[in-house]
């Protein structure tokens, strides 16, 4: 019978190409994350290390008297909200005070591999502390004194 000759060919096929598609690797369906972009407009004086750069923060940190980090997530209301305060306050206190905002989300920026914050944002600061090795008498240095 040439007729179930062929049904079962054309069903065996059929198996065949089935089999091979549903025991095959599957690609990843995954798009990778978009690079990111500065949080802070480009006329902010706030120094914006939107990709995550914890080395560079850390070196302007030790290079500066007094510095506040800002770490946030782009997507985080809080670090939205945060963002025009920290404008404002970098506007009046650039002067005195170096600031610099981390995107610690960025899944490839050092941040986010080196830092495991529970919530954003995080704000640091820091004060460069000085090494005194004089005497330690406020009456010979009455400027030691701090009230």
């Amino acid at each position: 019978r040439p007729e179930l000759l062929c049904g079962a060919l054309a069903l065996g096929c059929a198996l065949l190409l089935a089999l091979k598609f549903t025991c095959s690797r599957a690609k990843d369906v995954i798009i990778p994350a978009k690079p990111p972009v500065s949080f802070f407009s480009p006329r902010s004086p706030v120094l914006d290390l939107f990709q995550g750069q914890l080395d560079y923060a850390e070196y302007v940190r030790r290079d500066s008297e007094v510095v506040l980090l800002f770490f946030y997530a782009p997507w985080c209301g809080q670090s939205i909200a945060a963002r025009a305060e920290i404008e404002q306050a970098a506007s009046r206190l650039s002067d005195q005070v170096l600031f610099v905002a981390i995107n610690c989300w960025w899944n490839q920026g050092k941040c986010r591999k080196q830092k495991h914050f529970f919530y954003f944002p995080v704000i640091y600061l820091y004060h460069r502390s000085l090494e005194y090795s004089g005497t330690l008498s406020s009456v010979a240095h009455p400027s030691l004194l701090v009230i």
